[in-house]
């Protein structure tokens, strides 16, 4: 019983992703330089975390770089024409879509 036990525990940690708290520092470091640079412009920023689950991805699955980038500016593209359709729906302004 404790080999299946002591094999269980092996293999949640060998599955669990581990966080490397250098680059999540340096992560936040640079998210907070970006934060003070665009208020310091007048301009706002709301931190965006992709949810994974939205995204029909398996708990605990992490994204390389590339899928992390792609992602969100495909949902950054989405909200942007969700605002634009609302401004215009507002103005009552329609414009054929590009």
């Amino acid at each position: 019983m404790r080999a299946v036990i002591r094999r269980l525990r092996n293999l949640e940690e060998m599955l669990i992703p581990q966080v490397d708290l250098e680059r999540q520092r340096l992560a936040d470091l640079l998210w907070e330089r970006r934060q003070r640079r665009l208020e310091a412009s007048g301009q706002s920023i709301e931190k965006e975390e992709l949810d994974c689950g939205s995204l029909g991805l398996p708990p605990g699955t992490r994204l390389n770089n590339r899928e992390t980038l792609r992602l969100a500016l495909q949902l950054r593209r989405e909200r942007s024409r969700q605002v634009q359709s609302a401004r215009e729906s507002e103005s009552g302004d329609i414009r054929p879509p590009a």
